[in-house]
């Protein structure tokens, strides 16, 4: 996924929370307090019980749509996904081939 399918998504994320129609000073208070919320929260799920792999991504793409920062963490964060992903794939696929060659 690249930087318009991200952007899609946190405009989608706009539209459904209707920030859209907000004064943008507002919008910045109430996106940067619940985005806050959710990223410290998904931080200290790390070391409490809870699933802080759901509460971090949220948290940052609140945070993302309105403050770029987040949206460079973001961005990030789904690059480095999307490493995971295709290593992930690649050592299968080796896996795979190893235990073919073993039979």
């Amino acid at each position: 996924m690249g930087r318009r399918e991200t952007h899609e998504k946190l405009q989608k994320l706009r539209k459904l929370l209707r920030l859209d129609q907000a004064n943008p000073v507002v919008r910045k208070i109430v996106v940067g307090v619940i985005g806050g919320i959710c990223l410290i929260a998904g931080i200290a799920m790390i070391l409490l019980p809870g699933p802080a792999f759901i509460f971090i991504p949220l948290g940052l793409l609140l945070l993302a749509s309105e403050f770029k920062w987040a949206k460079r963490w973001a961005q990030k964060g789904e690059q480095a996904l999307q490493r995971g992903r295709r290593n992930w794939r690649l050592w299968r696929k080796r896996r795979a081939r190893a235990a073919t060659v073993k039979q």
